[in-house]
């Protein structure tokens, strides 16, 4: 939460530093950290959705696969 006070211009790096006690090189880290984990939390963020999408796709491939061998008993029953 402090870094993003810091990125969003809330609040400056000193002052967050004073207020909060924190040293200005252990700061910096946590931004640098932040910084380089953010594409992570959105790539995760899009792998889910992939998969999800997937988990769909083969839900409505399996019931379609399910009604063409149906339709097939069918037909073989019938003399088709």
């Amino acid at each position: 939460q402090l870094v993003l006070e810091h990125l969003k211009g809330v609040k400056s790096q000193t002052e967050i530093c004073r207020e909060n006690t924190i040293s200005p090189s252990l700061f910096a880290k946590w931004c640098r950290q932040f910084q380089e984990r953010v594409p992570l939390i959105f790539d995760d963020s899009q792998k889910n959705k992939q998969a999800e999408q997937i988990a769909r796709l083969e839900q409505i491939v399996g019931r379609q696969t399910i009604e063409i061998d149906f339709l097939k008993r069918g037909l073989r029953i019938f003399g088709h």
